[in-house]
């Protein structure tokens, strides 16, 4: 959250779709409850495990953006079976846009983060 204010709120949860840290940022209200999320995670691992089964052919998963109108929702997956899930703004980058589809996450800082954090475990 520290090098992007577009980042809304971030959890890591295990296999299982518990949710075993999250942190939301202070001045936003979530948009999605816990209990919502929770069951958005456990879809998303559903959804991980597919993609596992093709690994072979296409190389390890890296990441999946789902996007609407107001916010970016991110899975990605971690060291023991662990995923990190972000929820990013989606505003218009000029107010004067009548629409948006958002802006670009810097997925590229996200996964240097990560890569640091699945080579220290």
């Amino acid at each position: 959250m520290d090098f992007n204010s577009d980042i809304r709120f971030a959890a890591i949860c295990d296999k299982n779709g518990e949710i075993l840290w999250n942190t939301k940022r202070n001045n936003v209200k979530n948009m999605v409850s816990i209990a919502d999320t929770k069951k958005t995670l456990q879809r998303a691992l559903s959804a991980w495990n597919e993609r596992s089964k093709i690994t072979d052919i296409v190389g390890r998963g890296l990441y999946v953006i789902a996007a609407y109108e107001k916010i970016k929702r991110i899975t990605i997956p971690l060291n023991n079976n662990h995923i990190l899930f972000i929820s990013v703004d989606n505003a218009p980058i000029s107010a004067s846009k009548k629409k948006s589809y958002g802006h670009l996450v810097e997925m590229g800082k996200i996964m240097s983060i990560v890569d640091f954090v699945n080579s220290a475990n």
